[in-house]
Formats: structure tokens, sequence, C-alpha cells
């Protein structure tokens, strides 16, 4: 005699573009809500000594609420979305665990993805994957981004409804990598990781409008500048952290270098940057119509 099949439980998801206020939502849930602890979802909070530039919650708000995944790494070391997903739900299974509620904050989307929707699951060859890639390459070059997404559709269905949504390159030249490297479709792959973890997400996304958007970004990064932006890359050089190491991507440290360095004036690196987080918030916008549409 069959039984009902239990239901998904969910997990909070607050995401949205940068500067549209995730941090404080999730601290004025946990006020609200004294069980919520908060995994962070959010790439460039990692980091150890990298603050500022961040918008890292500060140390007095992570004493009055609980945050995992915030501060775990130098800022040499390289951390994956495999990384993370382990990470973040080992953390998740910890909170329910102690009968607490996890609360997921953060706007790095392949982060989330790699949490909910899963990765690859077995680890390729890199001497694979450098001639998948070239062979994918080859294949591009001759029939075009619309032939080889058509192509897909019989060999990987699920990714090719995502890509169309889309029309990713990004993600289609890691859906042929992957078929190519290990004959499997890595919409598949995805799927047996994601079949593994008993939560799905169940998203609270800030959205504000494009140009409240701008405006917010701005007077952040100007909020940042006076905070000490520059002092804590100076500090960072100070201590030898290289240009080069995972930490410094993160949108203006390499800027702030630049006019340490002077190569750059302090107002041409901060339209730098204001240019490249309205970027990085427009990819963000994008992947959030995905997670509002799938």
């Amino acid at each position: 005699m069959g039984g009902k099949v239990a239901a998904a439980v969910s997990v909070t998801v607050i995401t949205g573009p940068t500067a549209s206020g995730k941090s404080a939502e999730g601290l004025a849930r946990a006020h609200a809500d004294p069980s919520i602890e908060i995994v962070n979802a959010d790439s460039q909070l990692l980091y150890r000594g990298f603050d500022i530039g961040t918008a890292k919650p500060s140390r007095e708000e992570r004493a009055d609420v609980t945050h995992h995944l915030i501060d775990i790494l130098e800022p040499d070391q390289r951390f994956s979305a495999s990384n993370f997903s382990q990470q973040a739900r080992t953390a998740i299974r910890e909170i329910i665990a102690r009968g607490k509620t996890p609360l997921v904050v953060g706007g790095t989307g392949f982060y989330i993805d790699a949490l909910f929707r899963g990765l690859m699951t077995a680890e390729i060859d890199p001497e694979k994957l450098l001639e998948a890639r070239r062979k994918f390459e080859e294949e591009i070059t001759t029939h075009g981004f619309e032939s080889m997404h058509e192509r897909l559709r019989s060999i990987d269905p699920e990714l090719h409804s995502q890509i169309a949504r889309e029309m990713n390159p990004v993600r289609l030249v890691r859906a042929w990598t992957h078929y190519y490297a290990t004959g499997t479709p890595l919409g598949e792959a995805r799927k047996q990781q994601r079949d593994a973890f008993e939560y799905r997400p169940e998203f609270i996304i800030l959205s504000p409008a494009r140009e409240e958007l701008h405006t917010r970004i701005e007077q952040r990064i100007d909020q940042m500048l006076t905070n000490g932006w520059l002092d804590e890359v100076k500090e960072l050089k100070t201590l030898g952290i290289d240009r080069n190491a995972p930490a410094m991507r993160a949108i203006g440290y390499g800027e702030l270098l630049d006019v340490l360095e002077h190569k750059l004036t302090l107002e041409q690196a901060r339209q730098q940057i204001v240019i490249r987080t309205r970027q990085y918030a427009k990819r963000q916008v994008t992947w959030l119509r995905h997670q509002t549409s799938s």
C-alpha cells in the first residue's frame, strides 16, 4: 500500500542585486524571530580582512545574530561553488537539527544555484575538460550559438530550456563541455546532486527600480569610501596581499590598489567602481528573473 510522498521542506532565501538591502532585511527578520540563524550566500563575505568594501555585517551585528560562512577563508584561498554547496548544506542541516531556523542571505547566484540545484557530481580530469572545451569551441565557431543550442535539446533538455530563457553562452559552454568530457548531460548530473538535498528554496527577492538601485549603489560606495575603504586596502597591501589573490577580485579592491600605486585618482577609481557595480547588479537581475520564471 503506497504512502503519500512528503512535500519538500523549504528554506527561505533573501536575495537581490547588490545594494538592494539584503543584509538589513535578514537582520530585521532575525531580530523579529530569535530562532533565525543567517547562512551567508555572498562570495565576497567569505574572506577575512575584506570588510568595508564588501559591506560585511559588523562584528556587533554578527554577535547579535548568528551568521555562518563569513570570515572563513584567508585572502589567497580558493573556494568553489561546490565547496560552498557542501558547507552551506551542512550548516543548514545543523541549524535545523538544533531546532533553529536557517535563513540564506546573499546575491551570488552561482552559489545559490549550487546549493539548491546542484553541480557536477564527479571530478572530471582536467585534460578531458580542456579537450572537451576545444572541441566545443571548434563546433560553435563552425555552427554558431543557435545551432549548438538547438542540438542540446535532444542531449540535455533540462539545460536547453533554461538556456533558452537566458540565451547565455557561458551556460552553453558549460553544458557542452561537461557532455563532451563525461558523455552524460550536465542537467542530469545536477539533478542527482539536487535530489540528494532535502530542502528547496523559497525566495524573497528584493528588487528596487533601476534608478533607485543606481542611486543606492552610488550612495553605498561613497559611504564605504567615507568609512575608510582606501585605508582598508592600504592595510591589505601592507600585509602582502597580492592583487591576484582570489579575495582581491571583489569589486573595488583592484581599483583602490591602482589609487595607492598612482595609476588612478580616487575619483577615477570611484567612477570605475560605480560602473562595475552597476554591471554586476545587472547580471544579478538577469539571474533573478530566471528564479521567478523557473
